[in-house]
């Protein structure tokens, strides 16, 4: 994995992480960032099972789900694409989730995170980890957000 530009992401992260991550470093223009028009999922069949889309609207203040894995659903007990991320929080200020999204169109860079969820208590994980990465319509401004999320269960494999 090539260290430019790739935000809080650690070196160690899992391989499906480190794969969609190479991914997007592959479609990312010379200048500027990738869009959604270098994103095809036919590219990368394997992960789709744990990718999401969120859009970004106007003044990055506002998220909806544009598409959720089949994996990402199971995760959060609910099929959550077309609502905004906002409803997927108790309290969505506080959640790292949100907070990191946000900072992933602030900063036009990608935000990485291992470690508990406080956002889906009575589920069955020990542990996340999750990548959030920025696709730009213009190569600048972060209209939309490719994401991935594994969850590890008890016995210690991520799925």
């Amino acid at each position: 994995m090539v260290r430019d530009n790739l935000g809080n992401i650690a070196p160690d992260c899992h391989p499906k992480i480190r794969a969609l991550t190479d991914y997007w470093l592959r479609i990312r223009p010379a200048a500027g960032l990738p869009g959604r028009l270098h994103f095809d999922p036919v590219d990368i069949p394997d992960l789709l099972a744990n990718i999401f889309l969120i859009d970004v609207a106007p003044g990055a203040d506002d998220f909806t789900y544009r598409l959720v894995g089949s994996r990402v659903v199971e995760f959060f007990g609910a099929d959550l694409t077309g609502k905004s991320v906002q409803s997927a929080f108790i309290r969505p200020n506080a959640a790292h989730a949100y907070r990191d999204l946000g900072e992933t169109v602030r900063l036009r860079q990608p935000r990485w995170r291992r470690g508990k969820t406080a956002f889906v208590p009575s589920r069955e994980y020990t542990e996340i980890e999750r990548v959030y990465l920025p696709l730009a319509g213009d190569g600048e401004t972060v209209d939309m957000v490719l994401g991935m999320l594994l969850a590890r269960f008890p016995g210690g494999e991520f799925r």
